[in-house]
């Protein structure tokens, strides 16, 4: 039975080994007609099992969370894109701290025409 699969290579994913450990990893190949997928461990309950690659079932495992990023973390990553000469990257990364920078000012220039406002 092949099952629907909502995972790419190189997704950060949490979740439980199929002998119960808890880890979280990235996803390094993932079967849709077994339903299963390769994780190569980077945290793990057991130590022994950290660096290495372990199969377990899709259910197991579900998105590793991901938080946004503020203006000094893009900053410092669009630095790492810059020294690896990673083009797509380094604008992928610049048009986000360009729409960041934006929304921030948008967000003070708002709150201060209120501030003002409610003093006249």
């Amino acid at each position: 039975m092949k099952q629907e699969t909502k995972w790419n290579k190189g997704d950060w994913v949490k979740g439980r080994t199929v002998n119960g450990e808890l880890m979280h990893g990235y996803i390094v190949d993932f079967d849709s007609d077994d339903g299963t997928v390769k994780v190569n461990v980077v945290a793990c309950d057991r130590e022994s099992t950290v660096g290495r690659t372990v199969e377990t079932l899709n259910y197991l495992i579900k998105p590793f969370p991901v938080l946004p990023m503020n203006n000094d973390q893009l900053r410092s990553i669009t630095d790492l894109a810059l020294i690896t000469s990673d083009r797509d990257w380094f604008m992928d990364l610049s048009s986000k701290l360009s729409a960041s920078k934006k929304s921030d000012n948008d967000r003070v220039a708002r709150s201060d025409t209120w501030f003002w406002s409610a003093q006249r």
